[in-house]
């Protein structure tokens, strides 16, 4: 009984076909039509339709009697499906850890100063706020927001931090501010909440 090799030689020497133009019409080289006709190894099943168009003999023809490769190709389709299957979970996992990756990376690319173990120092120069930092080496300072709340008696400050991809770690800032003649208290606050308050006398460089 002939195996799939010898009916894939037979007929592309009917045909009078070389190895190199059905190798060319399939999309293989020619070694791999060499080494299915020698039963080295066996085309997997999309190849075998494209022989069975191309040498226009019937599959059932092509695969008759040859119990190998009608194997191979039952493995090779349960092989592809999961395969498949195992593909499709790992995209759909990428997708979500991008989503994911992109609103962390969104929600994160600006934070307000969280705690006070992130102020190093904070003082007033008569004309403004100066605020040193500790913070992750890839942000940098970028923001003040001012409340003169409670008639002025105490401000509430609350800063600002940026991504910063150039990696530039500005852990200084420096503001514009503004006392009412009875500003006695100056808050930084988070959330509404104060982080850590302070006198005015105390951080005023021009008293010291």
């Amino acid at each position: 009984m002939m195996s799939i090799g010898s009916r894939i030689k037979q007929r592309r020497t009917e045909l009078n076909m070389s190895q190199e133009v059905l190798a060319e019409k399939i999309g293989v080289s020619r070694s791999a039509i060499s080494n299915w006709e020698i039963e080295r190894n066996y085309p997997d099943l999309q190849v075998i339709v494209s022989l069975s168009d191309i040498l226009d003999i019937p599959l059932d023809i092509l695969l008759k009697g040859d119990a190998a490769v009608v194997e191979k190709i039952s493995t090779d389709t349960v092989q592809r499906k999961s395969l498949s299957k195992k593909l499709k979970f790992a995209y759909i996992f990428i997708a979500i850890l991008i989503v994911l990756m992109g609103f962390a990376l969104h929600k994160t690319k600006w934070m307000d100063i969280s705690s006070n173990n992130q102020i190093k120092s904070f003082q007033y120069d008569g004309k403004n706020f100066i605020i040193a930092t500790d913070l992750p080496f890839y942000r940098s300072m970028g923001g003040c927001a001012i409340d003169y709340s409670n008639n002025g008696e105490i401000i509430n400050l609350t800063f600002s931090s940026y991504r910063d991809l150039s990696m530039a770690n500005e852990e200084v800032f420096i503001t514009n501010a503004y006392l009412y003649p009875n500003t006695t208290k100056v808050a930084i606050v988070y959330n509404n909440e104060p982080l850590v308050m302070y006198n005015i006398e105390d951080i005023d460089l021009s008293l010291k």
